[in-house]
């Protein structure tokens, strides 16, 4: 059996100004200069750009994807590494990271023109796209991408691209079958001593050698608790390999059910 570490880390959330050369710059501006506002964005009762509107001078899911990652970074697709160096050791044990995320927190959302960037090498929680992803599988998606999708109740599977490929495989169809709400994308943010994990808002497992049960409890325990609960599909498919079935309801009523035959 594995024994499990948690940490539990608080956040204290410091608002900081940057300084810029706006008033110097002679360019063009993306989508528009940052004095002026943009009169077609629609903004929610937090004040943010609303979340799901599709808007070419914000965020289309097509327009200044550079600005998350370079679709022709080929390290973020093929393995450039010594596989054995991400085989896996029962010797290292898993490790929960959980934040304690205030709750009158409410995640701004970005318009392309700007980059985000996070603190934690895993982010769980924080600013994100206005477009979440469309569920399922993707041959890579950006963090920028799937937290809004967390915060929606969404399991995020992650793995090493240099990791064992069976225990990819096993991996990969554990979270198919336990919920209709879960992104899976490779990520080179993991490290050679715990290539998967598996993350919700506020919350992240990483371990060594994929167990079922250590997974399906995981999300058991911590999907599904993200602060804007919606099943409502993402519009962003940007390298979408196959999209998400339902498992049990649309709204996930029976997460990981004992029916399905997980590997």
């Amino acid at each position: 059996m594995f024994n499990i570490l948690i940490f539990v880390i608080t956040f204290v959330f410091v608002v900081r100004t940057e300084s810029t050369d706006n008033e110097t710059w002679t360019g063009l501006w993306f989508p528009h200069s940052p004095n002026k506002s943009d009169k077609s964005l629609q903004y929610d009762e937090h004040g943010r750009v609303k979340m799901g509107v599709v808007n070419g001078n914000c965020d289309d899911g097509k327009t200044n994807l550079t600005v998350d990652f370079e679709k022709n970074d080929i390290d973020l697709y093929k393995c450039l590494h010594d596989r054995r160096d991400f085989k896996g050791d029962y010797a290292i044990e898993p490790i929960i990271h959980e934040y304690t995320i205030p709750p009158a927190y409410s995640a701004m959302h970005k318009c392309m023109d700007k980059k985000i960037t996070y603190t934690e090498r895993l982010p769980t929680f924080g600013t994100h796209r206005p477009l979440w992803a469309k569920y399922g599988e993707y041959e890579y998606l950006p963090p920028q991408r799937w937290l809004h999708n967390s915060e929606h109740g969404a399991v995020i599977a992650l793995y090493h691209i240099c990791a064992n490929k069976q225990q990819i495989y096993e991996f990969k169809t554990v979270v198919k079958n336990c919920l209709y709400r879960h992104i899976i994308t490779p990520s080179n943010l993991l490290t050679k001593e715990r290539p998967f994990a598996v993350i919700t808002w506020g919350r992240s497992l990483e371990f060594s050698v994929f167990h079922p049960n250590m997974v399906k409890d995981f999300i058991r325990n911590s999907a599904l608790r993200g602060p804007e609960q919606t099943p409502r599909d993402g519009q962003y498919d940007s390298l979408l390999i196959e999209h998400a079935k339902i498992v049990s309801t649309e709204m996930d009523t029976n997460l990981c059910p004992p029916s399905i035959n997980h590997t």
